[in-house]
């Protein structure tokens, strides 16, 4: 028998190896090649008499930003595409030359259902294996005896907006609520937890939470946020997908509905071994996202599979409070009382409308300690109420800064938008979050129409450098 001798690289390091072109090989098998451009996989064949493409086409693409009209035929789309092995699987038939591999051997099979239905078209199955070996992880917290969970965050207020920076999209209520099904995940026994999301803004903030609050935890276990493109060729245990996308935007961003979307959201779904959960406003989603889309399809399979967490069940599904993330009714203001009492240098209030602050608000701000400096963001003034410094700048949503490191989300009630009861709130105490929070109004000196003085004021105010 002839001796086989066998090597293994990437592709990157084949292209720069001088002894690859030495001589050539029988076969070569080429890998992830879905992620591949078009020219290296013609560079592997022709080292090879033989060459095998594995890969995945409903996963992500290769990664090239010119728009030149030959990067987006030769580098933009994967190899599977360009010989149409994927348009005949589109078209409901299976190319001459594709081997298709029709057991998943990842996903607890309420996880895969939606991908093999939707993403696959039926040509993939579950093999028997993974409804029991994913049964501990199903069984565990968050949402026990679930291996698919929707949190619905309709009707928390509006609280996505753009990074003035990227353009990039963040959600600060719903980073919280991700972060929270991660501590339950932890505590629950989760050692292998993903954090995924479409905008780099969002999984750059959640790795700053983590790195504040999570910090001894990740040194035990596997906790990683990122965007989608990170995640590809991995897989975890828990997998906490955040759509982000939500009022005051009028639209849905391009990357969860635009034409590679259903590859990212494919990818999000099918890195999971035992639990997905999704965080997602449906009410946004059902308003702006349209029904042949992939992800207005995952919010109503999960919705018709009984897989919905209403915003009025937080109370029942929040088990572990973090000691330094509290969810608490928004009505019950005693804690939020003593961050006031305690306070020593300022307190910040952002309402989108300041004029119209409730008689108990009023009260509650102007008991505050004489040397306790208090700023207003908002796009109406309100006369009643002294305030140190006031920024007439229009904010989405409510939000109180303590000291430079209090964040209270979802106060005052009466000054939220899109808000219905239950009225939740949270008290996050993360000093990096909180200079986060206020960066984005620091950053307004960046644009073209220049702040008034008292701007100027409010940043002397809070030492932002």
């Amino acid at each position: 028998m002839k001796e086989a001798k066998i090597i293994g690289m990437t592709l990157a390091k084949a292209a720069s190896d001088e002894t690859v072109y030495q001589k050539e090989y029988d076969l070569i098998i080429l890998d992830e090649a879905s992620m591949a451009y078009v020219p290296q996989v013609a560079f592997a064949a022709a080292l090879s008499k033989h060459i095998i493409v594995c890969g995945d086409f409903k996963q992500l693409p290769p990664i090239a930003s010119a728009r030149d009209s030959l990067v987006k035929l030769w580098l933009k789309e994967d190899i599977f595409h360009r010989a149409g092995v994927a348009q005949s699987v589109e078209e409901g038939e299976l190319h001459p030359h594709l081997f298709l591999l029709k057991e998943q051997r990842r996903m607890h099979p309420e996880i895969s259902a939606f991908t093999n239905r939707v993403v696959y078209n039926n040509f993939v199955g579950d093999h028997e294996s993974v409804l029991t070996s994913r049964d501990s992880i199903r069984s565990a917290e968050p949402f026990a005896n679930q291996a698919a969970a929707l949190v619905d965050t309709s009707f928390s207020g509006e609280y996505c907006m753009t990074e003035r920076t990227s353009h990039s999209r963040m959600n600060p209520w719903q980073l919280l609520l991700s972060f929270q099904l991660i501590h339950e995940s932890y505590v629950g026994g989760a050692r292998s937890i993903g954090y995924v999301a479409p905008y780099r803004a969002q999984a750059n903030l959640m790795e700053k939470l983590l790195d504040d609050l999570y910090s001894q935890e990740r040194q035990t276990a596997d906790i990683i946020a990122a965007t989608v493109h990170r995640f590809q060729g991995s897989e975890r245990d828990v997998m906490i997908f955040d759509t982000v996308d939500s009022y005051p935007q009028n639209r849905a961003g391009m990357l969860l509905t635009g034409r590679e979307s259903e590859r990212l959201i494919n990818v999000a779904i099918t890195r999971t071994k035992g639990k997905f959960v999704h965080v997602c406003d449906t009410s946004f989603v059902n308003k702006h996202v349209y029904r042949s889309k992939t992800l207005r399809q995952l919010v109503d399979h999960q919705i018709q599979n009984g897989q919905m967490v209403a915003r009025k069940d937080i109370g029942k599904w929040v088990k572990f409070q973090h000691p330094r993330l509290q969810w608490m009714h928004a009505r019950k203001l005693d804690n939020l009382l003593a961050d006031i009492d305690s306070s020593k240098q300022e307190i910040i209030v952002a309402v989108p409308d300041f004029k119209n602050l409730s008689e108990e608000w009023k009260l509650i701000l102007m008991k505050r300690d004489p040397e306790v400096k208090l700023t207003i963001i908002s796009g109406n003034r309100n006369p009643e109420i002294f305030t140190d410094y006031f920024i007439c700048m229009p904010v989405s949503f409510s939000f109180i800064i303590i000291d430079g490191h209090v964040v209270w989300l979802g106060l005052p009630v009466e000054s939220n938008n899109r808000v219905q009861p239950p009225f939740v709130a949270a008290r996050l105490d993360s000093p990096i979050i909180a200079e986060e929070i206020l960066s984005q109004f620091k950053k307004m000196n960046n644009l073209k129409e220049r702040p008034n003085f008292r701007v100027f004021l409010f940043f002397y105010s809070i030492n932002i450098p």
